[in-house]
Parts: C-alpha cells; sequence; structure tokens
C-alpha cells in the first residue's frame, strides 16, 4: 500500500510541473494554481472501492467524452481535470462561425436547415421570412428565394394562390402530401415548413442553387454517355421511389428536375409535384395533364384512363433529350399528340454516332406506345446502361488475380484488363460508327437514311 501511495504522488507531482510552453495554453490565472492548495481535488479523489481517504490519489479516468483535437487529447492526459476546467471556454460564435464556412462550401447540414415555425404560435410567412428575387413564376404559382429573419439561411418558397387551384383544393392537397412522403429520399426536394393563410400557402423547401435541367442541358448542349448514365440511373431511381410510395408525377421533364449546385451537372433531385396523383388501382388516372412533348401516348389515347407507368414515358423522353441534346418528338402542339401516339422517332447518326446500344436500347424500352409492352423500372436499372459495375469488377479482379505470376500485381494485372476492354470496346463503337454512318433507326425498327429525313 505504502508503494503505491508513493508511484501515486510522484504522478501527481509530475502531473502538476508544467514546462513554460504548455503554460502558454493556459490562462494566467491558471498558471499559479497548486494541487495542493485545492479543496475540489481533495473531494475528488476516491480509492477504488468508492471510499475517501485521505491520501492524494490523481484522477485516472475523466469523465469527459474524448477529443479528436491531438493537442486537448495531450492535455487532458497530463494534466488534472481541475487545471482543464480553467481553459478557456469555446467563443459563443463558434457556431455561426462554422455555419459561416459551410455555406462558403455549399455543404450545409440537413438537421439544420430544419424549420418548423408554422407550428409555434399564430406566425405568419412574413414573420418569419423575408422575400428576396423571384426564381421562377407561373399561373397558380411563384417561386421565390426567401432567408429567414432569424437562422439567416435560405430557402426556396413556393407562394402558391388559392383561388386560381381547384375550386375544392384537391390539387393542393395532393401536392403537399405527395412532398410529404417523399422528402426522405436523396433525389427529392424536401419539403421542410407550410404555411397556410386564406388566400395564399407558402411551401418552404430547400434551396437548389443549380437552376433546372433545361438551362443546364441548354449551356452543355448534350450529356455524354457517362454523365447521362448516372442522371438517368437518379432519375429512375426517384421515380422507383414515388411509384413505392404510390405516387404518380405525371410532369417528368428537365424544368423540374433540380440541381444541387452549380458545380456538378449529375447531382439531381425532382421536383414540381403539382400534377401529382394517389396509385389506388390499374389505370385509376383520367385527366390529361404534364407538358406536351414529354407526355406519355395513353393519356391522348383515352382509352379507359392510365396509370403511373406513364413516368417511364416521359423519363424516357428526358434521357433522349440529355444525351442527343433534342427531344424525340418535335413538332407544333397540334401535331404532338399524333406523333406520339405513332411513337415514331429516330437516333440520328449526326447526334447518336459515338454513343453505344447501351443507352438507346434503355430509351427504346421506355418509349413503347403499349404500356404494357413498355419496359419496368427493374428491367431498366437492371439493364446494360445502368446496371452497377461493382460486381462485374470484382469478378474481373478476381480473374485476373487466378492468372498472376510473381512479378506483376493483382490491382495493375486487373487495371491492364480494364484498359483492354475499353480500348476493345471503343474500337468496336468506333467501327460501328463509321459503317452505320448514315443509319438511323425509328422506335418500329424500320431503317431511314439520313437522305430520306
Amino acid at each position: 500500500m505504502k508503494e503505491i501511495e508513493r508511484v501515486a504522488s510522484e504522478l501527481l507531482t509530475d502531473s502538476l510541473t508544467m514546462s513554460d510552453q504548455d503554460k502558454q495554453l493556459l490562462p494566467e490565472s491558471s498558471s499559479s494554481s497548486t494541487a495542493s492548495s485545492s479543496p475540489r481535488q481533495q473531494n475528488e479523489t476516491e480509492t477504488e472501492n468508492g471510499v475517501s481517504d485521505n491520501t492524494s490519489f490523481p484522477r485516472t479516468k475523466s469523465r469527459r467524452p474524448p477529443s479528436r483535437d491531438p493537442l486537448r487529447n495531450s492535455i487532458y492526459a497530463r494534466y488534472p481535470q481541475m487545471v482543464i476546467d480553467k481553459l478557456k471556454p469555446v467563443k459563443e460564435n463558434f457556431l455561426d462561425v462554422v455555419h459561416t464556412v459551410e455555406s462558403r462550401r455549399g455543404s450545409i447540414s440537413q438537421l439544420s436547415l430544419n424549420v418548423n415555425d408554422s407550428g409555434h404560435g399564430d406566425n405568419t410567412f412574413d414573420d418569419c421570412y423575408l422575400k428576396q428575387e423571384i426564381l421562377g413564376e407561373g399561373g397558380f404559382a411563384c417561386v421565390y428565394r426567401c432567408q429567414h429573419k432569424i437562422r439567416k439561411n435560405h430557402y426556396a418558397v413556393k407562394e402558391i394562390y388559392n383561388t386560381r387551384y381547384e375550386a375544392d383544393g384537391q390539387t393542393l392537397k395532393m401536392e403537399i402530401e405527395s412532398m410529404k412522403r417523399l422528402r426522405e429520399h436523396p433525389y427529392m426536394v424536401r419539403l421542410l415548413d407550410i404555411f397556410s393563410e386564406p388566400d395564399r400557402t407558402f411551401l418552404i423547401m430547400e434551396e437548389l442553387q443549380g437552376g433546372d435541367l433545361l438551362d443546364r442541358l441548354a449551356q452543355k448542349e448534350f450529356y455524354n454517355e457517362r454523365e447521362g448514365k448516372r442522371i438517368s440511373r437518379k432519375l429512375l431511381e426517384a421515380i422507383h421511389f414515388c411509384h413505392k410510395k404510390e405516387i404518380a408525377h405525371r410532369d417528368i421533364k428537365p424544368d423540374n428536375i433540380l440541381l444541387v449546385s452549380k458545380s456538378d451537372d449529375t447531382n439531381i433531385k425532382l421536383g414540381d409535384f403539382g400534377c401529382a396523383h394517389k396509385i389506388t388501382g390499374p389505370k385509376c388516372m383520367k385527366t390529361l395533364c404534364g407538358s406536351p412533348q414529354y407526355v406519355a401516348p395513353e393519356l391522348y389515347l383515352h382509352e379507359g384512363g392510365y396509370d403511373e407507368r406513364c413516368d417511364l414515358w416521359s423519363a424516357g423522353v428526358v434521357i433522349y433529350a440529355l444525351l442527343g441534346g433534342y427531344t424525340p418528338f418535335e413538332g407544333e402542339d397540334h401535331e404532338l399528340p399524333d406523333m406520339i401516339c405513332e411513337g415514331w422517332f429516330r437516333f440520328h447518326a449526326k447526334y447518336w454516332g459515338d454513343f453505344s446500344e447501351a443507352p438507346k436500347d434503355l430509351i427504346r424500352g421506355l418509349l413503347k406506345v403499349n404500356p404494357d409492352d413498355r419496359a419496368t423500372l427493374e428491367e431498366c436499372l437492371d439493364g446494360e446502361y445502368l446496371r452497377r459495375r461493382d460486381r462485374e469488377s470484382i469478378v474481373m479482379m478476381a480473374e485476373s488475380m487466378s492468372n498472376l505470376d510473381d512479378s506483376v500485381s493483382a490491382f495493375d494485372a486487373w487495371v491492364k484488363r480494364q484498359q483492354e476492354s475499353t480500348s476493345l470496346n471503343f474500337g468496336v463503337h468506333s467501327f460501328h460508327a463509321e459503317e452505320d454512318d448514315d443509319d438511323t433507326e425509328s422506335i418500329s425498327g424500320h431503317s431511314l437514311s439520313v437522305d430520306e429525313l
């Protein structure tokens, strides 16, 4: 017991002996503090069974959570708790500084954006938010950029004019219900709060700074095959989630696909659920809605109604427009219904010659006039173009490892195999592009030359 007391006393003496460099880390008032004059330390020293003892022992375990800061970790390890407690506290504006830095980097935490002002008292929209510039305007609503008066975060707010919506308000209710059901998905625009007033309804949503896909497509002219794959997969996964939650969007188009940032061309979210409808059964929808160039044939044919598969046709048109730079059905509004119901479209060699068959097959599967013949979402996501390559890459790497000699690493062999595969595919695609330069295809399988167009 005496030996333990001696060792403990030496450890305590060493821990209280600070170098000049260590003293600079502490406030001036604490540099002259000693353990012998502190009643707090004497009260905190306990034996292993919890009974107080007159002998002073150093605290062996701190109740503070471990810090990731190596400097503070070293301080905790070297000095007792009584000294650490006298360190200067974190500045009061620390969180404000963090939020400012995150705002500049465009990485504000989703949690920090959560608001629920409408649920507290009689707050109105104008009490909580300051309107700024207009982001978009339509016949029934207007979208503004707004700033929270207290939090200072920016949001997008959709101001809906209630009197201009349907008389019974079912469209507005369905839009709100849809966004509530879908807001947790990473590819959906998040609804954060709602203000309902007699003549107006305000939907507070997260602000996406990249604009819509139509404007980005106008800047880029078209997306290459790799970029198109990323967007197409995210779009179809978003639609799949909608249908899983029994929601049909019914207005899939580039205008309603928003980009998260200006620096990323493929990070998208699906928005604007003004035409959304609950899926209650087969062919449960009968209303003609959406945008003329993206509407599915069954909406024009009026044959006993239609179902959520109309979203797949619209997605096919969007993917075609992304890769080709133009829509498959172009004409005057009164001409489009006949063109769409016939289902004729072409892959012009001038614009599609550099693309492989995989994205074309995806588009062919989606743009089937008969919904029963149309590819399902599962088939599209597991198809050649959109299938994830993780498993295939692992198999190829395993095959490469089985054919190794001692002079080549597994990674080098796998990289070499990937390069050979890429070179072979590039050569085949280039060959076909040169051979079929004058060929185009329609949805019905007829081949037409460029001269016939």
